[in-house]
């Protein structure tokens, strides 16, 4: 197989570009591995440049957020219905939320579904319910985009040299 010299050097940039990642973002207290699923859902989303990562930015942290609120009625349900247990209260909350997630996706600037997907579980790794880790979730998400088109334009502003 025979690689053009443009993949050679955009492997190169991505790859030092991840590396930095990796290797300082948890010294501003990121969390690398939200930020790579941020950057994933940049070349995932399909669309290069600064819309994709406006999209990717839409998607993944309305993601979150709708995994917020996925835990948010689920403890409510349990709380506030008393023949409900936590099983149920979970498909309920659980099936609401990723049918709102399908329906969003209706909507143009949410149409990268699998972005909303990616910001959903993402939370719920890094639990973000717990102290301020939603907040360096929301943080690690958009500078894992922001990862992604420096990788992108990156690569292919260096390989037109």
């Amino acid at each position: 197989m025979q690689l053009s010299r443009s993949i050679w050097i955009s492997a190169l940039v991505t790859g030092v570009l991840c590396g930095i990642w990796a290797g300082f973002a948890s010294l501003v207290y990121l969390n690398v591995w939200a930020g790579f699923a941020g950057c994933t859902a940049y070349f995932a989303s399909g669309k290069p440049g600064p819309k994709g990562m406006i999209l990717t930015w839409c998607t993944t942290l309305i993601g979150a957020f709708l995994a917020y609120l996925m835990i948010v009625i689920d403890i409510a349900m349990v709380e506030n219905i008393s023949i409900m247990n936590t099983r149920v209260s979970t498909a309920i909350a659980v099936g609401a939320l990723v049918a709102l997630i399908m329906l969003l996706g209706n909507i143009n600037w949410l149409s990268f579904i699998p972005g909303m997907f990616v910001g959903c579980y993402t939370y719920f790794a890094i639990d973000g319910f717990s102290g301020n880790n939603w907040l360096i979730l929301m943080i690690s998400l958009v500078t894992g985009a922001v990862l992604g088109l420096a990788c992108d334009s990156g690569g292919k502003k260096l390989s037109a040299l």
